[in-house]
């Protein structure tokens, strides 16, 4: 449950603005916009290459680290030549 109180002073429009900005940090709308509808189960194979791919990720990312060479370009360029090899 997300609760603003009015601080003294304080104009609607402000308090307005301060319970969105808390409301969208929170989280709560973007939970409420995934529970609208009903998501299909994974299947078993789907749910072991998510976590296949998982792991590979983690460990990409690491080696990428350690290497010094982590960005956001060089990663997604690994990762698609990654699911290309491990074709998931």
């Amino acid at each position: 449950m997300v609760e603003v109180k009015r601080k003294q002073n304080e104009s609607i429009g402000s308090l307005m603005r301060r319970f969105n900005r808390f409301v969208q940090r929170s989280g709560v709308l973007l939970k409420a916009k995934s529970s609208r509808y009903r998501q299909k189960k994974l299947t078993e194979r789907k749910e072991k290459n998510a976590a296949i791919m998982g792991l590979h990720l983690s460990a990409l990312r690491r080696k990428l680290e350690k290497l010094g060479k982590y960005d956001e370009d060089t990663f997604e360029e690994q990762k698609r030549k990654l699911k290309q090899e491990l074709d998931l």
